[in-house]
């Protein structure tokens, strides 16, 4: 059987997602095709690997459920300890994993960013989900607007400010801004919209960028288009001996807040998602060609997810993940099962898309 080490955790702000994330994974993988090693990475980025396959994972729905948001990293990296030997947390070797690859179900920060893909390729490690640079770019949303603008997709207008910048020029700045109100403001590298802010003003803008500047080096401020949200999945599936890149129906996304953040997203109950999305045909095979083209631009492989507003028929693309949400309530899941294919099967593909896409 092959073995199987799924990462989970990480240092970025979307750690416990990555645990809701990577509890799915872990229970849905063919236990007899694969013996399943999870590894948490903690918030300080110390690796903990148990000493053995037979891995006691904790209940993250559990602890989500009887601690606070803050507190739950903490109860789950203690749980994990306690319930198993755990062979290293300090620093990695990479032999001491007695893996044959790594599912990476972390997001945002270095699992989804390029760093751990380099760190594992350059090791000669097989792993899920795209490589080095589609993953960098696909973070970084100032440069995937640009490739997308220039494969011919609408992108809503956007400015980025880097922090040296802003500090330089201060309130200078502010009096040269040219976007019409109201923008949303985001770290430029960063996922599950953490950090997201709607501004109406220029005393809204200064003060969520005081706010964000305090933790990022890069911000985007876009334009606010308003519409239909929408989201998309490609995955890449196995026909034959070859993998084919096919992307999936739209979810309809009816956020009970303001926009979908990251609430709205992983909350149960807080958002109304709807799949295929309620509009036209044509509509329909736009945005799924839009994804496609988003998935093939920036080099995406195995899967990705594209987020999309649709504003007086025309559809603006947000951005592009890469390792897209695998929750209980993430939209990967309910659109491969619109189309009929079970999540067994999905991360059959990409495991065996990672086996022989190593290089």
């Amino acid at each position: 059987m092959l073995k199987i080490a799924l990462l989970l955790g990480g240092k970025s702000t979307e750690h416990e997602i990555s645990l809701k994330s990577a509890s799915f994974i872990y229970h849905t993988l063919d236990r007899d095709k694969y013996v399943v090693t999870p590894i948490l990475v903690d918030k300080k980025g110390n690796w903990l690997i148990p000493n053995s396959q037979n891995v006691n994972l904790p209940d993250i729905k559990s602890i989500s459920q009887k601690f606070p948001l803050e507190k739950v990293s903490e109860e789950f990296k203690k749980q994990f300890i306690e319930s198993n030997q755990i062979l290293s947390s300090e620093g990695i070797s990479l032999t001491s994993l007695d893996s044959d690859l790594v599912f990476i179900g972390l997001h945002g920060g270095e699992g989804e960013n390029g760093i751990l893909q380099a760190f594992l390729q350059m090791n000669s490690v097989p792993y899920t989900g795209s490589g080095v640079l589609a993953s960098a770019l696909a973070m970084d949303k100032e440069r995937a607007n640009y490739l997308f603008l220039s494969a011919g997709l609408r992108v809503a207008n956007f400015i980025n400010v880097k922090r040296k910048d802003y500090l330089l020029s201060g309130e200078g700045f502010l009096a040269n801004f040219h976007l019409n109100f109201p923008v949303f403001i985001k770290p430029t590298m960063g996922g599950s919209s953490v950090g997201v802010g709607k501004a109406s003003n220029i005393l809204e803008i200064a003060s969520k960028l005081k706010e964000l500047f305090s933790k990022e080096e890069s911000i985007l401020v876009q334009e606010n288009v308003s519409g239909i949200e929408v989201s998309c999945g490609v995955l890449e599936k196995k026909t034959g001996h070859s993998f084919e890149a096919t992307p999936l129906y739209p979810t309809e996304i009816l956020p009970s807040n303001d926009f979908f953040d990251y609430e709205a997203k992983y909350a149960v109950g807080k958002s109304q998602e709807i799949t295929p999305a309620r509009i036209s045909k044509e509509l329909t095979e736009i945005i799924r060609e839009a994804s496609l083209l988003a998935h093939k631009i920036l080099g995406c492989r195995g899967y990705s997810r594209t987020d999309f507003i649709i504003q007086d028929n025309i559809p603006y693309i947000l951005e592009t993940n890469t390792l897209p949400g695998m929750t209980e309530t993430s939209l990967i899941p309910q659109q491969a099962a619109y189309s009929s294919f079970a999540m067994k099967d999905v991360f059959d593909w990409l495991i065996e898309n990672a086996l022989e896409n190593l290089h």
